[in-house]
């Protein structure tokens, strides 16, 4: 046996230092010399590897890479003892000694080396790995330190030589490939990789096998992990992540199910393989370690086994004998009670407990020894446990009767749950609780709603429920104006205030957005006049407190609310109904006007329900032509028909007749206004076609209103309808409110100009009711100002004047546009308007709104 011993007398005197020249080795980059030393020590299951230069004469240079305990190590000196194997092993070392920076490798593992050459077979080093005792494996380790030599010979082909002679490597590496298949397959372990860039995955023969599939078999990512259970393959994946972006590798202990369905115990383990600084390729090994984990549960001490165990729970367990006293403890039992285990065996349990709990424990054990009868005993329940300092703190305990030695032994379970419930109540507190104003969220206010609904169900008496909805008015132009740190402070103030003024029994939450809602959290009975009286005012109450200055900022804010309050009864609610009336109160609150109150009594129901089906009715009613028109004629000065107004009516096949007083506000909460527009003006020219075809030329005034006008398809489908009946544009009158001028001015008076150019007139009903500029007034293309019948019906008197109206004529000369008045029903309301100047008329003195039919005959009828 040929053999050479470095340092064999002195280790300090031939330390591998800096200053000493460099062979070709030391050319590779770090990377690589990274990458193959984490290679092998994966492939060895080993603790560690280190890469040394060596000169030609043996004499030893640098340090290269030393890699342990998964991190890259600098060396300042290394000292080795070693000797060349035995043929046919004779690229192997013998190694007795090997100091790192002065600390001795032999002593810690077993170490194996292996020789490295130049392509022309010079030495340049040598190449070392470390391993635990019982992870230790001859064949296993010679394999991959093979495979750790032909990358590092092949690494060093490509650096001194361009035509590097691939094929002759890749045998040389496939019969090292078929050398670990083997090794593999007698440790039951098996290798794969993952290419990164295309998901390519290689498999060793023993992969197949732990799988039990055939060798050769396709396999995927994907189908590889579903032989895992749900968490194995849960954390696998997530470590398989961190591989890629941290670089870290892992190690985890599972259960594989085989093809056969049999589950085998595995480890996994994982790396990362690098190129240019980024990972390319996850490399790894899948071990069998069934038969390693019987061993171990058989070779191990039971009692030390289980004592382990039991220090090493998150959970104190304290045995007790039939008096009470303690028999043992784990560990545990200081984090929990701050005592050792020695200071509490052998004395009374009862120190672990509050006075309240520890005066009855002597009866407790007694009574069941005496009766067998137990509340607690195979029952996990919440008590409290005492520190030793004194504090009491929150435990769930659970006991189990045993019999040790034939004596009858009580084994606790303690588990703090402080934690736990610190975290229930912070998460009961996060979806009950609003975070801005403290106050309870609009889930403890459904919540505690149907609380009250089945409390009231189950009585035989009649009871009701009151709920009251607060809602900001205009409150998100606070929030744009001020900023949202203003808007909450209002919030919260309000929150103060509302909450001190409400007595006991009445709650106040936080809505959705900026709005309060106030429950009775017990249904009311009808006679309970004291809360009758409180329930009678607080509208008002809340209304004053919300109302009242507000500084925030050193600046004085003024907010108002619409509010909707409902008194139900309580058999006919549920929490979607009373949701939706008090929605239906807030909508007629707003219409009062900021700060607007409605309070709903018992009816709400009923006229909740008739809002609920007028709304949904609209669909049908059109499709089913339960609309149609009425027409009332307009008049001039000699009481010939210049034009008539489209009245939209309604027979619902349930409800019977609806008055457009009540239908049109419905439908203006949505698009159903926009499809009942249409109609209307597709059936008034329906009307006018019908007309123009008995040689009449008349016209038809139709309302129009804002949600209508504004939709940019308002023109086009307006000109599209004409043309279709081949009607003149100026045959209709379009009517829109002075509501909906001052509201929208800019995107009305784009609709106006823009059909004003086409040919269609304007006119502005119920003038005098709304605030509109005269500047606007001048500038559209105004045809008509409709006064409105409440100033009509102010003429009563013939020597009294009426100065609304007086003006508004005089405004209409002044503006070059005619007059109609409509609700006029008696003479005299006529002349004096006739008197005044106003140009047309309207109103049951001449003629109600007349059905299709007759309107037509009476039309006709003024031709002739």
């Amino acid at each position: 046996m040929k053999a050479f011993r470095i340092n064999s007398d002195e280790y300090n005197e031939l330390d591998i230092q800096e200053e000493k020249l460099q062979n070709v080795l030391e050319s590779l980059s770090g990377m690589e010399l990274k990458d193959i030393a984490e290679q092998l020590v994966s492939l060895s299951n080993g603790a560690g590897a280190i890469i040394i230069s060596l000169a030609e004469d043996l004499t030893p240079l640098h340090g290269l890479h030393c890699y342990i305990d998964n991190k890259t190590t600098a060396t300042k000196s290394v000292s080795l003892d070693a000797s060349i194997k035995a043929a046919p092993k004779g690229d192997f070392l013998d190694i007795k000694a090997l100091h790192i920076d002065d600390v001795a490798y032999e002593k810690q593992y077993v170490l194996s080396a292996r020789q490295l050459y130049c392509p022309d077979y010079n030495l340049v080093g040598c190449i070392v790995v470390f391993n635990d005792r019982q992870q230790f494996s001859a064949p296993l380790i010679e394999a991959a330190l093979n495979i750790a030599a032909e990358r590092l010979t092949f690494a060093l082909k490509q650096y001194l030589h361009s035509d590097c002679p691939v094929l002759h490597t890749n045998a040389k590496l496939n019969r090292k490939l078929d050398l670990l298949n083997e090794i593999g397959s007698i440790s039951k372990t098996g290798g794969w990789e993952v290419e990164l860039n295309t998901g390519k995955i290689v498999w060793t023969d023993e992969m197949y096998a732990l799988y039990g599939l055939p060798v050769g078999t396709p396999i995927t990512m994907e189908s590889s992990m579903a032989y895992f259970p749900v968490e194995s393959r849960k954390a696998i994946e997530e470590a398989f992540n961190r591989v890629i972006k941290e670089g870290k590798e892992y190690c985890h202990e599972g259960f594989l199910n085989r093809l056969d369905g049999q589950p085998i115990r595995v480890k996994a383990t994982g790396k990362a393989r690098y190129k240019g600084g980024r990972v390319t390729h996850i490399y790894g090994a899948l071990e069998d370690i069934t038969e390693a984990y019987r061993l171990l549960e058989t070779e191990h001490n039971y009692t030390a086994y289980l004592a382990a165990i039991l220090d090493n729970l998150n959970d104190a367990v304290v045995t007790i004998d039939t008096k009470g006293m303690v028999i043992t403890a784990n560990k545990t039992v200081a984090a929990l009670f701050g005592y050792h285990p020695e200071d509490i065996i052998g004395h009374d349990v009862t120190m672990l407990m509050p006075e309240a709990y520890a005066k009855y424990h002597a009866d407790y054990i007694r009574h069941y020894l005496e009766t067998g009868k137990a509340k607690i005993i195979g029952i996990g329940r919440e008590v409290t446990g005492k520190h030793k300092n004194g504090k009491e703190f929150p435990i769930e305990l659970s006991i189990s009767e045993v019999i040790q030695d034939g004596q009858r032994q009580f084994i606790g379970i303690v588990k703090d749950i402080t934690e736990r419930k610190k975290a229930i109540e912070d998460t009961y507190k996060a979806a009950y609780y609003d975070s801005l104003t403290q106050l309870p969220n609009i889930r403890s206010f459904e919540k505690d709603l149907d609380r009250v609904i089945q409390q009231a169900s189950s009585q035989y008496r009649s009871l009701d429920i009151f709920c009251c909805l607060i809602d900001m008015d205009n409150f998100t132009q606070y929030n744009l104006s001020f900023g949202k740190y203003v808007g909450d402070a209002i919030l919260r103030t309000l929150g103060l205030r509302l909450n001190k003024l409400l007595p006991e029994g009445l709650t106040l939450y936080r809505g959705i957005g900026d709005n309060f809602m106030i429950l009775s959290t017990t249904p009311i009975e009808n006679d309970a006049k004291p809360l009758n009286l409180t329930l009678d005012s607080l509208e008002w109450e809340c209304h004053k407190q919300i109302s009242a200055p507000l500084t925030i900022s050193k600046l004085v804010h003024n907010v108002t609310a619409a509010i909707a309050s409902c008194r139900l009864d309580a058999k006919k609610a549920s929490n979607e109904k009373i949701n939706g009336v008090l929605t239906f109160g807030k909508k007629r609150a707003k219409k009062q006007g900021p700060g607007g109150m409605v309070a709903l009594d018992k009816t709400a129901f009923d006229d909740y329900d008739r809002y609920q089906e007028i709304s949904h009715s609209f669909t049908r009613a059109l499709e089913e032509r339960e609309f149609y028109l009425m027409l009332q004629p307009q008049y001039d000065a000699n009481q010939q028909i210049i034009s008539s107004e489209a009245l939209i009516r309604w027979e619902h096949p349930e409800l019977g007749f609806i008055s457009p007083a009540e239908f049109i506000p419905v439908a203006e909460e949505s698009d159903a206004i926009i499809d009942i527009g249409n109609w209307v003006i597709e059936d008034a020219c329906r009307l006018l076609r019908a007309c123009l075809d008995q040689g009449l030329r008349t016209r038809i005034a139709v309302n129009i209103s804002g949600r209508h006008i504004v939709r940019a398809d308002f023109a086009k489908q307006l000109l599209e309808t004409v043309d279709k009946w081949r009607v003149s544009p100026d045959m209709l009158m379009l009517e829109i409110t002075e509501t909906t001028l001052i509201s929208s001015v800019e995107l009305v008076r784009e609709r106006m100009e823009s059909l004003g150019h086409e040919g269609f007139s304007f006119s502005i009903d119920d003038f005098g009711t709304g605030y509109s500029s005269l500047s606007y007034l001048k500038e559209l293309p105004i045809s008509e100002l409709k006064i409105d019948r409440y100033f009509v019906d102010e003429i009563t008197f013939q020597d009294e004047s009426v100065p609304i109206v007086d003006s508004i004529v005089d405004l209409a000369h002044a503006l070059n546009v005619s007059t109609v008045a409509e609700g006029i029903e008696t003479e005299f309301q006529w002349d004096y308007l006739k008197q005044r100047g106003c140009n047309y008329f309207q109103g049951f003195y001449f003629s109600k709104p007349l059905p299709e039919k007759n309107w037509f005959d009476l039309v006709l009828q003024h031709k002739k």
